[in-house]
């Protein structure tokens, strides 16, 4: 009797171990993503550069969204203005918070969506401009290629393209009528197959 209580006695308190872990596991808070994908384990940055990058963004984080293109203008003006005298980077994302939106706002703008023509052209000058800063940085290796491709592509509507051109000039089977097809075929040597047989046996 005193063998079978000890052995049910360690039963139990496995059985206590096993479901603390599990409820340790369930209760522990989810890790969205992983760690090559995070900011904060993949960055060399200083404090001092975390706080201007902060800086740099949230100073526009109460902007109310502009109501009028003279407005746009004024706010685009403004916030090139402030990256040249605070000697920050411009960005799609700033210049978006700048004027008091966000970036999708801002993309369609540029596509001509709830705008006037007048927003939307200064809009594409604004990102010309970005584009420009961008191609001057990677040239002159100030920014890794990777990141001026990725913000080209996702910013800018570049893209890798590769031109295929067919030559259709013998392509005339569509220009000619059912008779001049099966004369050209006779003429060439070939049959054309119907795909009816003549009753006899293959």
């Amino acid at each position: 009797m005193a063998r079978a209580s000890s052995k049910s006695t360690t039963t139990t308190r496995a059985a206590q171990v096993q479901r603390q872990a599990l409820e340790q596991k369930t209760n522990a808070p989810r890790k969205r993503g992983s760690k090559s994908a995070s900011v904060v384990d993949n960055n060399s940055a200083r404090p001092e550069e975390i706080q201007k990058a902060i800086h740099n963004a949230y100073q526009y984080f109460n902007r109310e969204i502009v109501k009028s293109d003279e407005e746009c203008a004024d706010r685009l003006n403004a916030y090139f203005r402030d990256c040249h005298e605070q000697q920050m980077i411009p960005t799609v994302e700033c210049m978006s918070l700048a004027l008091g939106t966000v970036r999708r706002t801002v993309w369609d703008w540029e596509q001509g969506i709830g705008c006037s023509a007048a927003r939307t052209n200064m809009i594409k000058k604004a990102k010309q401009i970005l584009a420009a800063i961008d191609a001057d940085l990677v040239s002159a290796g100030k920014i890794p290629q990777v990141v001026y491709i990725f913000r080209a592509k996702n910013f800018f509507g570049m893209s890798d393209q590769q031109e295929i051109t067919i030559n259709a000039a013998g392509n005339t089977d569509q220009d000619l009528s059912a008779d001049d097809i099966a004369r050209r075929y006779l003429e060439d040597g070939k049959t054309v197959e119907t795909g009816f047989s003549d009753g006899g046996d293959e």
